[in-house]
């Protein structure tokens, strides 16, 4: 049997384990015939040391269950609760004080608690969150005051649904296209949430490849389209609403490659090739939607 951390926690090693390893290590030592019964001098050293080594086995644990919340106890507890910056209350248990920290009970509404928990759910592509803290509805943010849009592609809307009720308090609007249901401790919840319409859309872009300060040649234009599509996708991901600007397709470029000048773009929708550093508006409700072989990158004819 294995001790120690193991796949499912830690594994502490029994006292009649370490004795029996004690005895086993005294007679390939000194033979079969060593005497090492209880009442033996050496059976009550190998007693005092099973006893010890078993002491610090129980050390051991108690430090590896002390970086787990739902175990730690006393000042690991409250070294715990600092990273939700939060300080126990004078005479609060332990208890008390683990729910707190963990909020057992209780939904988060912290916006990046809930994009992280919809963002793990299988077959999530997309998720974002937004909300109006002005007040002001627009169309860049038609979402209304005190409300929380949560926008995703890909996922059931029942896993969509249990992560919004786990995170949004009771009372909070919703905003979106589609309607989703949970329930939960036999209440059911009902949300709205956003699913973008997908824009397909294909980019070329013209571009001037310049040495830089050293005298070095520009990256290959492949590695131009490739750092563009994970700057767009990864790195600053386009979201929904987000039009494709000017700004939106140089900084992509110019940013990481310094030598590398965008003279012009051409945004190809519905089959139209739109005119030279023509935007695309894209609405709240849809979002762009390109694969890597969708960018072109070329260098513009001198």
């Amino acid at each position: 049997m294995s001790y120690g951390v193991v796949s499912t926690g830690f594994e502490r090693k029994p006292l009649a384990v370490i004795l029996a390893e004690i005895e086993a290590a005294n007679i390939a030592q000194f033979g079969p015939d060593v005497i090492q019964t209880a009442q033996s001098p050496l059976g009550q050293m190998n007693g005092l040391a099973a006893n010890l080594i078993a002491q610090l086995w129980e050390t051991a644990e108690d430090i590896y269950q002390s970086y787990d919340i739902e175990q730690s106890e006393g000042t690991r507890l409250d070294i715990g609760a600092r990273l939700r910056l939060l300080t126990r209350a004078e005479g609060e248990s332990d208890l008390a004080f683990r729910s707190a920290i963990t909020n057992q009970g209780r939904a988060r509404i912290d916006l990046a608690d809930l994009v992280r928990a919809i963002a793990a759910i299988p077959g999530v592509t997309y998720a974002r969150a937004f909300v109006n803290d002005s007040g002001i509805v627009t169309a860049d943010n038609p979402v209304p005051a005190g409300t929380i849009c949560v926008a995703v592609l890909g996922g059931s809307d029942a896993a969509i649904a249990n992560a919004m009720s786990q995170h949004i308090v009771p009372g909070i609007a919703t905003y979106g296209n589609a309607h989703v249901d949970a329930v939960l401790d036999g209440y059911c919840r009902s949300f709205f949430v956003l699913r973008p319409a997908l824009v397909p859309v294909k980019i070329t872009v013209n571009v001037k490849l310049n040495p830089d300060i050293d005298g070095c040649p520009a990256p290959s234009l492949v590695a131009v389209r490739d750092t563009f599509y994970t700057e767009l996708t990864e790195t600053r991901p386009i979201s929904n609403g987000d039009d494709l600007t000017a700004f939106r397709i140089r900084s992509p470029i110019e940013g990481p490659f310094p030598n590398v000048e965008v003279v012009s773009f051409f945004i190809e929708h519905n089959n139209v090739i739109g005119a030279v550093d023509e935007p695309l508006v894209i609405p709240f409700g849809s979002i762009a939607f390109f694969t890597r072989e969708d960018l072109t990158v070329v260098e513009a004819i001198p």
